[in-house]
């Protein structure tokens, strides 16, 4: 895979907080045009040996050499990496002033709740604009999702956000070691046969729906047997996933609360970036991963970098439901540079520069379109001559007719975790943010766990 590129060693030491000069002392001039740019490290391509092309300067230089050619104007991008949603939120409380954002879709959610971002403007989705590219390229199925999702006003995610990269969580695992119906299951958490060799995630979102997943496992997977023999339609079991897998009642997070107290006890430890490699070298064999972190480490496994044989690990999204998450671009409220941080959006979203992002940070992009398919093509495609494939449709992301001839073992390894199969996709919850009273409760349930 062309993601081996990535100097695995920088995996090791991916839990070190990275510091970030204070906006003030970025050295502007009187006059200059800045774009300021929050997003997180490690998340756009940086050009060089290990970018697509092996060579070339990190997009966001790019950038400004492409807005001169495009728009006749000069602009100077200050890109600051943040290590995560709620340093980006306390930076933003603390009075720190960028144009663009990309936070997580809760985080999202949070900010246009509290009047931190503006719109997007009403001419970015005009596909006969000749450089929209987001508008021209974006995937049918984000596109729907962003229609359909509605923050606490009413408004849509498309209004504030658009799709950068998405994803599902669920398990990696070693087949060899591991039942694979037991890993279609949240109760694997709790499960005394994989006592201390899986891992749970280090935060109190990503554990507490995990624990969900636990407390209403049963009734949506009933849930999905309704769907299945036309009981209820697919607009209704969505709504029905969405309303357990985001149930934050004081009952419901008493339940969750014993549960994960009985998953602490079971898990190896709780995790953030350091089992991606843990669980190729064996120190367990299961761990609980976002899918982009997935795909790096079933690559990493079939490498032979670490070990001295290949080892084909697996990705799994439990039977019941799991996790969609995206993180999308936005304004904030006091953007000082609208038509620079939607031109960015928009160079982001051309196919090539999709396609070099994908590559060198190996989460998937929102954005479709043929040259993005012809890429996934290029990179899980099989020949019409080998043995054991089988077609994978694709239609939901890139549109009507594409189905991809693939190996069998694609579709429970990195081609599954880039793009779940169509019956998965429909179980996929978007988690919504806690509000003040709920996270205050969130975390002091999470203290009485770690």
């Amino acid at each position: 895979m062309k993601r081996l590129k990535k100097v695995i060693p920088f995996a090791l030491f991916a839990c070190i907080a990275f510091s970030t000069l204070p906006l003030s002392a970025c050295g502007e001039n009187d006059g200059e045009n800045v774009l300021r740019i929050a997003s997180w490290d490690e998340y756009i391509c940086e050009g060089g040996e290990d970018s697509y092309f092996g060579e070339g300067a990190p997009l966001y230089e790019e950038f400004e050499t492409w807005y001169k050619e495009t728009y006749g104007k000069e602009v100077t991008v200050k890109y600051i990496p943040l290590q995560d949603n709620e340093t980006m939120y306390n930076k933003i409380k603390m009075g720190d002033s960028y144009d663009l954002l990309c936070p997580s879709e809760y985080m999202i959610m949070k900010l246009a709740e509290e009047g931190y971002i503006q719109k997007l403007p009403s001419t970015f989705y005009d596909t006969d604009i000749e450089h929209n590219y987001y508008a021209k390229y974006v995937s049918p199925y984000i596109k729907d999702v962003f229609e359909n999702g509605t923050m606490n006003d009413g408004s849509k995610w498309a209004e504030y956000t658009a799709g950068y990269m998405w994803g599902s969580t669920g398990f990696v695992y070693n087949p060899q070691t591991v039942d694979k119906e037991d890993v279609k299951s949240w109760n694997i958490f709790t499960n005394k046969k994989y006592e201390r060799k899986i891992t749970a995630k280090d935060n109190v979102r990503d554990s507490y729906f995990a624990g969900l997943g636990i407390y209403h496992e049963q009734a949506m997977l009933a849930l999905k047997n309704k769907l299945e023999s036309g009981e209820i339609t697919l607009s209704e079991y969505k709504i029905a996933l969405s309303t357990m897998m985001n149930d934050t009642s004081e009952n419901t997070m008493k339940n969750v609360q014993n549960i994960l107290k009985s998953l602490r006890q079971n898990v190896y430890g709780l995790e953030t970036d350091e089992g991606k490699l843990d669980v190729v070298t064996g120190r367990f064999d299961i761990s609980y991963q976002w899918s982009g972190d997935a795909v790096y480490t079933l690559d990493v496994g079939e490498s032979e970098e670490i070990n001295d044989e290949p080892i084909y690990l697996e990705y799994c999204i439990p039977d019941a439901a799991s996790n969609l998450f995206f993180d999308g671009w936005v304004l904030m409220k006091d953007s000082k540079n609208v038509d620079a941080a939607t031109a960015f959006i928009n160079f982001l979203s051309i196919p090539q520069n999709v396609i070099r992002n994908m590559y060198y940070i190996g989460y998937t992009s929102c954005v479709g379109g043929e040259e993005v398919y012809e890429y996934v093509q290029e990179t899980y495609g099989a020949s019409e001559d080998e043995e054991d494939t089988t077609l994978y449709d694709l239609s939901y992301f890139f549109g009507e007719d594409h189905q991809l001839l693939t190996t069998k073992e694609q579709t429970t390894r990195q081609l599954f975790a880039q793009y779940p199969d169509v019956s998965t996709i429909d179980r996929l919850v978007v988690m919504k943010y806690f509000d003040k009273e709920t996270n205050e409760r969130a975390n002091r349930m999470w203290n009485t766990i770690k």
